[in-house]
């Protein structure tokens, strides 16, 4: 099998032998999110793609049909790292350790946007108009989000002692996570002076934090006898 580039130092111009054209869709696609680490997602464009895998101009359009086809490849293949990420990370933790659970969840999700910014923000942005015209993506983000809600919801108190709706707690959490991922994202920590609160892995763990004790507030006192 031949050996493919870290996209993140991905060149301008294919080199013979990385991403072979016998699988060209998936090439496209890797391209497009390789540049994505370069330019901006108003900046890229198919002719770029095109160029850096070496094919004609046409060629993307024959695969997708037009830019939002690509695009929605694209971001369909980055919920598929999400998840594979986030599972690392879960790999070795036991059912039991239900912190160290939720702060894998937290760490994948919030390292996996800062270090991919452009693509999330295809992913889960405004850029995709009609999302419902990609099955491919719409079944990717929803299997990321079902891993969360698989993974957070042993957390929560049973359904009777819960004071919200299980998928209501769920998407509030999810939401929490999301909002410090777009923040990162835009670079845009919080406004205060300790450098410390600054850090990536200081913010993931405070979500973390923050995460564990909205669900300890969410359970409803049993009365006493």
């Amino acid at each position: 099998m031949e050996t493919m580039l870290d996209p993140t130092r991905a060149p301008a111009v294919k080199p013979q032998g990385q991403w072979h054209h016998g699988n060209l869709r998936e090439s496209l696609v890797q391209w497009g999110i390789a540049l994505l680490h370069e330019v901006s997602l108003d900046q890229l464009s198919l002719r770029q793609i095109a160029k850096s895998a070496g094919v004609s101009v046409g060629a993307p359009a024959h695969h997708f049909g037009d830019k939002d086809g690509l695009y929605a490849a694209m971001a369909a293949q980055g919920f598929r790292e999400l998840i594979a990420l986030r599972r690392r990370y879960l790999a070795d933790l036991p059912a039991e350790d239900l912190p160290g659970r939720m702060h894998a969840l937290v760490r994948g999700y919030v390292e996996f946007a800062q270090a991919n910014g452009s693509l999330f923000e295809l992913m889960l942005g405004p850029g995709l108009g009609n999302r419902a015209k990609y099955p491919e993506l719409v079944e990717q983000g929803r299997a990321s989000f079902a891993l969360f809600c698989e993974m957070a919801q042993p957390m929560l108190p049973p359904p009777d002692q819960c004071a919200l709706p299980h998928a209501d707690a769920l998407q509030m959490l999810w939401s929490s996570i999301h909002g410090l991922a777009i923040l990162r994202v835009h670079r845009r920590p919080a406004p205060v002076k300790a450098s410390r609160s600054r850090t990536i892995d200081h913010q993931i763990e405070t979500m973390t934090q923050f995460c564990l004790a909205a669900i300890a507030g969410l359970r409803i006192p049993v009365p006493r006898a």
